[in-house]
């Protein structure tokens, strides 16, 4: 399971996304801007981030610039109704940027999900493992210190 956090200025559309994904069992967080969305991206923890491009006060690409909120992604998936979307397509910030032309269908998105999960697996392995050796170093200390 991940947590998604779907941005789009069109409520309908995060609607959407959240009722499939929740389907999928993944948690689903929705903002209908991007300054919404860069709030929530700093108070909670999100693995991927789908977000429109073009939205009023901040838009999606604006949204990728704020490092601090973006770095701890396991991915991100741009939607746009744009017809050059096919030259939008990058990395930002080691994060591969899968690109979603509107209209979507929900087993296109849910497959670019499934995509970004291993690496968040992952990592929550990863961290789990450093957890473990970090108390058994705390451990080791505290014998040490009792001798």
């Amino acid at each position: 399971m991940a947590r998604i956090l779907a941005v789009d200025d069109q409520p309908y559309v995060t609607r959407i996304i959240a009722g499939w994904l929740t389907r999928a069992g993944h948690e689903v967080l929705r903002a209908n801007d991007g300054v919404a969305a860069l709030e929530i991206l700093q108070a909670e923890p999100i693995d991927v981030l789908i977000t429109d491009i073009d939205m009023p006060e901040l838009d999606g690409l604006s949204l990728l610039s704020h490092r601090a909120a973006v770095e701890r992604l396991c991915g991100v998936i741009v939607l746009t109704g744009r017809s050059d979307y096919q030259e939008l397509a990058w990395s930002h910030r080691g994060h591969t940027v899968h690109l979603l032309p509107k209209p979507f269908s929900p087993s296109r998105l849910a497959e670019l999900v499934e995509q970004l999960l291993p690496r968040e697996a992952k990592r929550k392995e990863m961290a789990k493992e450093i957890e473990t050796l970090a108390e058994r170093g705390v451990k080791l200390l505290q014998e040490k210190a009792g001798q």
